[in-house]
Parts: C-alpha cells; structure tokens; sequence
C-alpha cells in the first residue's frame, strides 16, 4: 500500500499543471489499475474537486483530519486542505438585552393605534423582580387626560389596564411564573382579554377597549405613573410580537413551538441583537425600537 500512495504522489505532482479533470481522470484510472481501493482514490478526487492545486509547491503530505484526507502544500501561504464537513461553531448566540430596571424600549410614534382595535402581545420573558410593578408594555402619556393601555406584572400578578385610567386596572388570580423562562400571550378580542401562559389559557376577562393616548409611542419595559416613567421592567424579554388581530390558541402554541404566524404582524423584536441602542424590528414594518438609558447587554 505504501508504495501505491507513493505513486499517488508521484502522479499528482506529474499532473499539477493540468486541467483538473483530465488529471483526476488519469489518477483515478490508473490508481485502480494497481488495485488502489475505493477508500484511497476517493479522498484524492475529494480533495482535487475541492480547490486548485498549487502547482508550484514542494511537499505534499496525506493525513487524517475528522475522517478526510488533508492535502497540505507548503511552504506556500495558499494551502489546500479539503472541505471541512463539521458542525460550523462560527453562529454562535449573541448577547441578549437586559432590562436592568431603568431603561426601556421608546416604539416609533405611528403604534400609538396598537390597541384601537384586536390584537395581541406575545413573547417569551423571564421576569425577575416580581412582586412588584413591571410593566411589559405602556402606552400611556405624560400628560394627566391620557388614557392608557397597559399590560406587565403588578403585585406579583399578571395584569392589564385597558383604560381609561389609573384605576381601570384587573390583575390575574394566579401568581406570575419568575425567574424562569415563560411564554406569554396578552390577546384582546372583541373586548375580552385571553391570557395564555405556556399555550395553556390561564385566565380570561372583560377589558373595555378605550381610545388611547396620540402623544407618543408606546414603550416597551415602562409606564408612566403619575405621569412620571416609573413601573420599569428587570428581567428579559425574548421573541416579543405585537400584532393588530388577536391570536386564537393555535396560534399562540404554533408561536411558542417556532412556527410563527406573520400575519398583522407589527413589530417583532428578538433582542439579540447583540450590542448598541436599537433593537431592529423584524416583522418587516420598520418600526424599530429605540433603547432609553444605558444598553445592558448580556451573553445568555
């Protein structure tokens, strides 16, 4: 065997300054011709297809690498290895944003109609703080008349305020799943409020749609109290959608299992962006978010 890997050698040097084809042609009739096995001749035409051989080199060496055959030209900078077929470690996860309890996410101005008619918020979060007031999503004003639409965590329930003010708040019977990761869907139709916790309806009610607030965007991770940004969200938000429809149940478990529904999609934000101070929105609408305060970004 040694002595036909030898000749291999010998006649890819004879054949380097030839056209590719006709000398793998050459190779692999007459390595079969000596009874060279399949298992030789294969990882030699591999490497060939693979890319041009330097003609110009000196050593040519064969050796294992995950399984393939390796061809290694030097002293030449442009070296010929073959395709490497292993996992590629290159994609690795980003950096996740972190709501550290004093920033949040300033939406683009024309969302002030989110809420006017169905629709649903939906994600995955893990909420750290709770009990507390952690507001997941405000559209709300600075101004005392606003009204607002409102939807987080607020003593340690889960909760919605749908207008038209402070006191319009309901909050869930169950407590808030925390410090963990959990998929949540806040779905509004026809005036009623279908909470879903990890596919599983947890909790249905009554919220009077209003006419909300044209002062400004929305946010996500604040809410004005008293008409100061307070109530801010500490934990993390993965995968958030808005949508101007209200999902059915189907649809919030397809989303939960990675089978996103894009239609009357608004706003998707995934968060992983990685670094800076906007999140790109990825529904296709444009309506990136903007981070307010000091960018946190964290490898999670």
């Amino acid at each position: 065997m040694k002595r036909y890997l030898e000749l291999g050698k010998y006649l890819i040097k004879s054949f380097a300054k030839e056209k590719a084809g006709s000398a793998i042609l050459e190779i692999v009739i007459i390595l079969a011709i000596f009874g060279v096995s399949a298992a030789v001749i294969t990882p030699i035409v591999r490497t060939q297809l693979a890319e041009t051989y330097d003609s110009e080199s000196k050593d040519i060496t064969f050796g294992g690498e995950r399984g393939d055959a390796v061809l290694t030209a030097t002293p030449q900078t442009n070296s010929l290895t073959a395709v490497d077929t292993s996992p590629s470690t290159t994609h690795q996860t980003a950096k996740v944003f972190r709501f550290d309890g004093s920033t949040y996410l300033q939406l683009p101005k024309r969302l002030t109609t989110f809420g006017s008619t169905d629709f649903t918020l939906e994600g995955w979060f893990n909420i750290i703080t709770a009990p507390g007031a952690d507001a997941i999503f405000g559209l709300n004003g600075s101004q005392p008349v606003d009204n607002n639409l409102t939807f987080g965590v607020w003593g340690n329930k889960y909760h919605i305020n749908p207008g038209p003010d402070g006191n319009s708040g309901l909050s869930s019977p169950m407590d808030v799943k925390k410090n963990q990761k959990v998929h949540l869907a806040w779905s509004v139709k026809s005036d009623k409020l279908s909470l879903y916790e990890n596919g599983v309806l947890i909790w249905s009610v009554n919220a009077p749609r209003n006419y909300y607030t044209k002062e400004e965007g929305p946010k996500l991770g604040m809410e004005f109290d008293n008409w100061t940004p307070s109530d801010f969200y500490d934990g993390y938000m993965y995968e958030v959608r808005l949508y101007t429809k209200a999902l059915t149940q189907t649809e919030v478990t397809n989303n939960m299992n990675g089978n996103t529904d894009r239609s009357s999609l608004v706003g998707e934000y995934l968060f992983n962006d990685g670094a800076g101070n906007v999140i790109i929105d990825h529904s296709g609408s444009g309506n990136d978010a903007v981070i307010v305060g000091n960018p946190v970004w964290e490898n999670k």
